[in-house]
């Protein structure tokens, strides 16, 4: 299994705390708005985490904002419709206000931990 099935499949089953499953929306909003200092692979590696929390049977994460997400990528994983580019990057302003640089540090570690 590759590394993206094998994180996506990894966070379907993983037990995210609050704080986690908001910063893998902020990291997908970030990577949607172009905010985010990652190469490539890294975009991918963490947005398939983020499409695996997002299929959960129970996903808790906030449907509005996952809906703005989901159809800013119907054409591209990592690049979002130029209609969305506004609505993206407004949500990650938001968001992005209490957050702090080490949580958003130890949800990559966590999720990068996934694949070693």
């Amino acid at each position: 299994m590759d590394d993206l099935a094998s994180v996506y499949e990894w966070a379907k089953t993983y037990d995210f705390d609050e704080i986690e499953l908001q910063y893998a929306t902020i990291l997908a909003l970030k990577i949607l708005d172009g905010q985010c200092k990652m190469d490539y692979d890294n975009y991918n590696l963490f947005m398939s985490a983020y499409d695996g929390i997002c299929d959960k049977t129970a996903s808790p994460l906030n449907k509005k904002v996952h809906r703005i997400i989901a159809l800013a990528r119907t054409d591209d994983p990592i690049i979002p419709k130029a209609q969305y580019k506004e609505a993206i990057h407004a949500l990650r302003v938001a968001m992005m206000q209490d957050m702090e640089k080490s949580t958003m540090k130890a949800f990559k570690e966590l999720v990068w931990g996934s694949i070693c």
